[in-house]
């Protein structure tokens, strides 16, 4: 009987006190369980770390550098065969970590799996936040839908601090350039909000187009 591999969560959290509980509880109510939760509270001067902690989370308490440092971070605290990331204001179905996993099993040469995306808004009553609609049912390249074999981060390199609000991006644009094998679960297995503090809920394109110039740079200088 083969093992399951074993599921590392990394959550970088900042301020997250509002939605932590619910995306923490999201990943306990999976149908395979993960091997650890693993927050790390970017300078919070909230209690993100606190709830978090009550929830069993393996909680790293960092000064404030940003998203990239808290993944990094978390990351060289992981022991699982596997990690699946998650932010702190997004949720999971709970057979997420089953289908992905499920993939991962029968398919060897596949690197990193995701899934398709649900948005819902999440804005407080009395509050007026400029963002776009929620889309439903979209291809998740988004961090929360990923999962990657600890293979993949190996080869890739810790996410990159130079790059506020765009590290994810930045990471998995590396990812496919060094062309990882991704596969998708054609299914929604994975809740984003939008609340109005997201950077490319508000964003006007402008760094997501850095982006995407970069990447296509780097692709055309590759032998």
């Amino acid at each position: 009987m083969t093992a399951v591999p074993s599921v590392s969560v990394v959550m970088p959290a900042f301020n997250a006190s509002r939605f932590i509980s619910e995306a923490i509880e999201s990943v306990r109510a999976q149908t395979v369980p993960a091997a650890e939760v693993i927050v790390v509270d970017d300078g919070s001067d909230d209690d993100t770390a606190d709830i978090a902690d009550g929830l069993g989370a393996h909680v790293l308490r960092h000064p404030h550098h940003g998203s990239a440092t808290a993944r990094n971070a978390a990351i060289g605290a992981s022991r699982g065969d596997v990690l699946a990331f998650l932010d702190a204001d997004d949720l999971w179905l709970p057979r997420k970590l089953e289908l992905q996993l499920g993939v991962l099993a029968s398919d060897p040469s596949a690197d990193a799996v995701s899934s398709l995306v649900d948005e819902f808004l999440d804005v407080p009553d009395g509050a007026s936040a400029a963002v776009r609609s929620p889309r439903l049912g979209v291809p998740g390249a988004l961090s929360s839908a990923i999962m990657v074999r600890r293979s993949v981060i190996d080869r890739l390199g810790p996410f990159d601090a130079g790059k506020p609000g765009a590290d994810w991006l930045d990471w998995w644009a590396r990812a496919r350039r060094l062309g990882i094998e991704e596969r998708i679960v054609p299914e929604v297995l994975m809740r984003r909000r939008i609340h109005g503090s997201n950077s490319s809920a508000t964003d006007d394109g402008t760094f997501l187009l850095s982006i995407a110039r970069d990447h296509r740079r780097r692709l055309r200088a590759q032998p």
